[in-house]
């Protein structure tokens, strides 16, 4: 149904309209009405309105200046005018406002009943027409939608991503990568157990998407199983913000694969919290001039993943490039078992704290060298020790101190910075902390 205003400063004519149109039962409108255009506008501040039926001089507001209030509420508002007057100017103005109709209060009521049917018809195809362009696109972005899954679909299947883009089946999809520039794939796996798979992953994906910057480009499809892949593509101001010069693009992977690791953890943690199931990743190196091996990439970063889980893992995070030697240590071993496994990793661990004393020891740091989520790392590692990492690396530190202290040759304040201090106050804290006395008490008691 629609709604129907008349407005003029009479209000017999008004009242004779309003009857006319609830007397007919060809047409159904919704009628209102109004003495003055400030009342009219009163009215189309709270209430749709599809058509106006106004006359075009009213004292105070003339009908022309109406219409600018109610096209700004409701621009879809057909206009019909009504006057006494055949004056020009008035129905120069009414063309330039783009009125539906312009008639004589002489030409009797019959032409006005006529202007309101014609107005209802146009609002009718202008709702067809709307509808239609609706369904046209939402069948268009469906079908796009299909076709960009289909496509990723054959591309992990082993087809070749440059050749199927030259296909004509695929010359209307908007696949976002630019296959000059560098690009990186990315899975992930879901930890599933009884519940709605399809959502879980959907979830999964959503959640990607809100915390993965606007920076990195991405296409994504849900594998069967419980996979994701992703293809991420940092846009040129990201590549800007690295600070990389164009031509180092394995230095520059680096960072931005340390990037998205950085998002991928918030990813991790979400998910966890919010289905207490975990969620793994791994990322791919630079896929420039490599587009044609996705499917290799999918299959090996996927296997990876899986082996970690396999071995006892959970929350992980490899950068492929970054695992090689990881890799042929253990993740593609056969024959490890789990226990195995947990001293292989805590032996890496271990090492890794020995081998860099004096750098990066933060939580972020080791977890990255093991592929794992920052706080997973950080409960996994006192579920498999019974200690805190923290306790570890500064019990360690502490060792490396006390013997660098029997060598008379070395300076507190050497000592101080092989062990990862910045300044020999700061190390001097620590080590009144951890020994109950001075570095130079100590020392003094050898």
């Amino acid at each position: 149904m629609y709604r129907l205003l008349i407005v003029d400063d009479e209000p017999v004519i008004v009242n004779g309209l309003v009857q006319l149109f609830q007397d007919r039962v060809d047409v159904e409108l919704d009628i209102c009405k109004a003495y003055s255009a400030s009342e009219a506008i009163d009215i189309a501040k709270r209430t749709k309105l599809d058509i106006l039926v106004s006359d075009i001089r009213m004292p105070r507001k003339n009908g022309l200046q109406l219409v600018d209030d109610i096209v700004y509420y409701w621009p879809s508002c057909r206009i019909i005018f009504l006057t006494g007057y055949s004056e020009f100017n008035y129905v120069y103005e009414a063309i330039r406002k783009n009125v539906d109709n312009y008639i004589l209060k002489t030409e009797g009521i019959e032409p006005i009943f006529e202007a309101v049917k014609g107005a209802i018809a146009k609002l009718e195809e202008e709702n067809r027409i709307r509808i239609q362009q609706e369904k046209a696109q939402m069948h268009i972005q469906m079908a796009e939608s299909l076709l960009k899954k289909e496509l990723l679909e054959r591309v992990l299947q082993g087809e070749s991503l440059l050749s199927l883009l030259t296909h004509e089946r695929y010359a209307e999809v908007d696949f976002r990568m630019d296959t000059n520039r560098p690009a990186y794939l990315l899975v992930g796996q879901v930890d599933l157990a009884e519940g709605p798979k399809l959502k879980l992953l959907e979830s999964a994906a959503r959640i990607v998407d809100r915390h993965l910057p606007t920076s990195l480009m991405r296409e994504y499809v849900i594998q069967e199983g419980n996979l994701l892949v992703w293809l991420l593509q940092p846009d040129e101001q990201l590549t800007d913000h690295m600070k990389i010069r164009e031509s180092d693009h394995s230095i520059q992977g680096n960072h931005i694969v340390a990037y998205i690791r950085g998002n991928l953890e918030r990813v991790q943690n979400e998910y966890e919290q919010l289905f207490d199931l975990s969620i793994s990743f791994g990322i791919s190196g630079n896929l420039l001039e490599r587009w044609d091996h996705l499917h290799s990439q999918v299959e090996e970063v996927s296997a990876l993943i899986r082996r970690r889980i396999q071995l006892g893992q959970k929350m992980i995070i490899v950068d492929y490039e970054q695992s090689l030697a990881l890799v042929h240590a253990y993740d593609k071993g056969t024959g490890m078992k789990q226990d195995e496994f947990k001293q292989l990793l805590i032996d890496q661990i271990h090492q890794y704290i020995h081998d860099y004393l004096h750098g990066d020891l933060s939580l972020t740091a080791i977890a990255e060298q093991v592929h794992l989520n920052p706080s997973y790392l950080s409960r996994y590692y006192k579920q498999l020790t019974g200690r805190n990492l923290l306790e570890y690396i500064q019990e360690t530190k502490l060792a490396a101190a006390i013997r660098m202290m029997e060598n008379p040759h070395m300076k507190l304040h050497e000592i101080a910075v092989k062990v990862g201090f910045d300044s020999q106050s700061y190390f001097t804290t620590f080590f009144r902390k951890m020994t109950g006395t001075s570095p130079q008490e100590y020392r003094k008691s050898l």
